[in-house]
């Protein structure tokens, strides 16, 4: 009953399912740390519209160490959950560190992921707007940055998204030195990964 009971949770907790039906699920792969060499993203010099509306670069934060994933907002369950852990790497860090820490959330959905969603999104999860970016793009552009950062996703006919829960920490330059695709694996490697990009 016990395995059961498990098993039933990591299912919950792996599946989301939206008020219109969207589903997104999470893969089950450890945190891992990029090696050194990686190059950076930041070349790709993709075009993203945020929450105030304005065209912004991949490279918004260059300069700064950043941690960056991709969501949906009508997902309930998974990326309210990346949100909460990438709080919980901010929360893990010394003051200084977390000051310079730098946060961009791409949504696949720009459909119904307008820069007025995801501004009440932003509000909702109570983040710190200076620091922080929610944006999308056009599908060619956000395609580009999903596969660069591994994060896969599909909506299919009926609407519906299925999705892994990657969260990437670039160093200064966008070059990825950690990442995460497991929502329960622990955070260590990202807070320490966004320690060491000082």
């Amino acid at each position: 009953m016990k395995v059961f009971l498990l098993l039933l949770l990591v299912s919950l907790l792996s599946a989301c399912k939206g008020s219109n039906g969207d589903v997104a699920t999470t893969s089950t792969h450890a945190a891992t740390v990029a090696a050194p060499a990686s190059p950076p993203i930041y070349p790709l010099a993709l075009t993203l519209t945020d929450f105030d509306s304005a065209s912004i670069g991949l490279d918004v934060f260059r300069g700064h160490p950043v941690v960056v994933s991709m969501f949906y907002g009508s997902c309930p369950a998974a990326c309210p959950l990346i949100v909460s852990h990438i709080k919980e790497i901010e929360a893990a860090l010394p003051g200084d560190v977390r000051a310079d820490l730098r946060v961009l959330l791409v949504s696949f959905d720009p459909d119904r992921d307008t820069p007025t969603a995801l501004h009440a999104l932003a509000d909702a999860h109570h983040v710190d707007v200076a620091r922080w970016r929610f944006a999308t793009g056009s599908d060619d552009t956000v395609r580009q940055l999903a596969n660069v950062l591994g994060v896969d996703y599909r909506r299919g006919e009926d609407g519906i998204f299925s999705h892994n829960s990657v969260i990437s920490v670039l160093d200064r330059e966008g070059r990825v030195v950690a990442r995460s695709d497991d929502p329960s694996a622990p955070l260590d490697p990202l807070i320490a990964a966004a320690r060491s990009t000082r």
